[in-house]
């Protein structure tokens, strides 16, 4: 077989893959894991269920297959944040930003499946052990980030790993609320930082 010929082959691989994950990724943002077939998978996707098992081992196996890519991807936004602008209060403003455009509808499943996986009953220890350090990590990031603005004196001080929980917590809370349509409103990167950012002749508390 030519190797432009196993390009193809492949590529058409990768695609059936793709189609596989995002349908899972929306079903279990809506459904939940557990209330998920398979069959509602491969339906979703519009491929044959003997397909899915070309590429995954199991429900479970795809499940963690996709929250870790999720992470991967955060992990590597807030990468391109720090590339693209030097100031931290730019980077978390830009963050923001990206979180909250595009379809809010593709945003909001992620986000559900990765706080699902934290809290998960259904994945073995070792599996939500590789999720936790995971997400432990890209908390990390944004504890970092923090830190480097508290120093630029442009964020309040404080336990900069705390400021970014309290972060992370509203970014992913105005997701759901708008998804859910619960008094929906336009995300405003300003207001969402207005907690961490250190204003002009503010005395941090003590």
């Amino acid at each position: 077989m030519s190797p432009r010929k196993n390009e193809k082959i492949q590529e058409i691989r990768d695609i059936r893959q793709h189609e596989l994950k995002e349908a899972a990724i929306e079903l279990f943002g809506t459904k939940g894991y557990a209330a998920t077939k398979i069959s509602d998978i491969t339906n979703k996707a519009e491929q044959s269920h003997g397909l899915f098992y070309h590429y995954f081992k199991s429900k479970e196996d795809l499940y963690v297959k996709v929250i870790l890519e999720l992470l991967t991807v955060i992990i590597g936004t807030v990468d391109q944040a720090e590339e693209e602008h030097d100031s931290p209060l730019k980077q978390l403003e830009w963050l923001t930003e990206v979180t909250h455009s595009g379809s809010l509808r593709d945003g909001v499943h992620r986000h559900i499946l990765i706080m699902q996986a934290l809290y998960s009953d259904h994945l073995t220890q070792e599996v939500k052990e590789e999720i936790v350090e995971k997400y432990r990590f890209m908390v990390e990031r944004i504890e970092h980030i923090i830190i480097r603005g508290q120093i630029a004196g442009e964020f309040i001080a404080g336990d900069a790993e705390e400021l970014a929980v309290y972060h992370l917590s509203l970014v992913h809370g105005l997701l759901l609320t708008n998804a859910r349509k619960i008094s929906p409103i336009k995300v405003s990167a300003d207001k969402v930082l207005r907690q961490l950012r250190r204003h002009p002749g503010q005395e941090d508390d003590q």
